[in-house]
């Protein structure tokens, strides 16, 4: 909506500026309408351009496209979002030449209307392409300013050219988030009613609505954030309460025992940054309070086995996911499963059962797996948790 209110208060201005110019210059109330109306529709045009822009270097530089928005009457989420794989061949190169490609078709236009306006005679018309030109040239510029949004085309910019390592590995961990997004999903699906929050909440139940606000927020961020930690927080301190009911502490103990023993061991295993035994202790903690409930649940399971994986126990881990083959459960929770069970394997030094186990996986969760196999191929295998320094050692 501010978007909106935006694009509609800069068409306004440039319209009144136009049409004062105009009536200045042509000396014509009409010429000074048409002038006004025509600069204030080149506004919209040069959005289209500039989202065209975009997907034509995204074609041309073989990025695969996921969206495109392109809806300049309402002025929002106008985008072409693309989704390259995080080991393309000159990455950086190709999404910095990505983001230009909208700023610089609308220079490009604008330099074009510039031309034109020189080779007419008319005062009216040249003043129209001239005022176009303005708006193109002034598009284009802006944003290739720096901004605070994610989809500032300045702001992505300046990540891909001065920390092109770093973008690249954020766009692996966003690729990641959406993989754990994925598993909260399937862990959602399999629990009861009471445990589908994402879905479906009881009226007047805090702790679910506030889970199901959490769910719903994990959708939007594109990695772990510090709000988001701190709302992980106040959850887990509801699942611990006394008072809170039980099946409703058992899906808060599910959702954040998953959630952050997946990204637990993508810090371990990825970035090489173990995580504090503290944090595995608490990960342990709320996987109990999911399995006091339903104690033989399939994800309840799943969220023990991580807690025993990154407390460097994988027999235990691997103990209770034994009976997991492919087709025996729900199919995309099977898959995580599948993939936890090839970890403690590769731990164990059985890999040609963490091979078998990858296979079996199918590929649903990529990134999962390339960490997997990240732990499958590594000699040795990487450490999960810091151990606590001994007071005096």
């Amino acid at each position: 909506m501010k978007l909106r209110r935006r694009l509609v208060a800069v068409s306004l201005l440039l319209a009144v500026e136009a049409a004062a110019f105009a009536l200045l210059v042509t000396e014509s109330v009409a010429g000074a309408v048409v002038a006004a109306g025509l600069t204030c529709l080149s506004l919209w045009l040069h959005l289209v351009l500039h989202e065209c822009g975009h997907l034509a270097v995204a074609k041309l530089l073989r990025l695969p496209v996921i969206a495109v928005r392109i809806a300049p009457f309402n002025g929002w989420r106008n985008e072409v979002a693309v989704r390259p794989s995080p080991s393309t061949a000159a990455l950086p190169l190709r999404m910095v030449l990505f983001h230009l490609g909208g700023p610089l078709t609308n220079l490009c236009v604008a330099t074009a209307l510039v031309v034109a306006s020189a080779s007419t005679g008319t005062a009216l018309v040249r003043l129209t392409l001239l005022g176009a030109a303005f708006v193109g040239a002034l598009l284009g510029l802006t944003n290739l300013l720096p901004g605070r949004s994610t989809r500032s085309d300045g702001q992505n910019l300046l990540r891909w050219l001065r920390a092109p390592a770093a973008a690249r590995d954020g766009l692996r961990a966003g690729y990641y988030q959406e993989e754990v997004v994925g598993a909260l999903r399937a862990v959602a699906r399999a629990g009861d009613a009471v445990h589908r929050v994402g879905i479906q909440t009881r009226t007047g139940s805090d702790p679910l609505l506030a889970l199901a606000a959490y769910q719903q927020r994990l959708m939007t961020e594109p990695t772990q954030s510090a709000e988001l930690v701190t709302e992980a927080e106040r959850l887990a301190a509801l699942a611990r309460a006394g008072s809170t009911d039980p099946a409703a502490a058992a899906a808060i103990g599910q959702v954040l025992s998953v959630q952050f023993g997946l990204w637990y061991l993508y810090a371990a295993v990825v970035t090489g940054s173990p995580v504090e035994q503290r944090e595995v202790w608490e990960i342990a903690e709320l996987a109990r309070i999911a399995a006091r409930t339903q104690p033989h649940a399939f994800s309840a399971r799943i969220a023990m086995s991580l807690a025993h994986l990154l407390n460097q126990r994988p027999e235990d881990a691997r103990s209770l996911l034994l009976d997991v083959r492919p087709g025996s459960e729900q199919a995309d929770l099977c898959a995580v499963a599948l993939l936890l069970r090839a970890a403690a394997e590769s731990y164990l030094g059985n890999h040609a059962g963490a091979d078998h186990l990858l296979r079996a996986a199918r590929g649903d969760y990529p990134q999962l797996a390339q960490l997997v196999a990240a732990i499958r191929a590594a000699d040795p295998a990487p450490p999960l948790f810091a151990p606590v320094p001994v007071a005096g050692a």
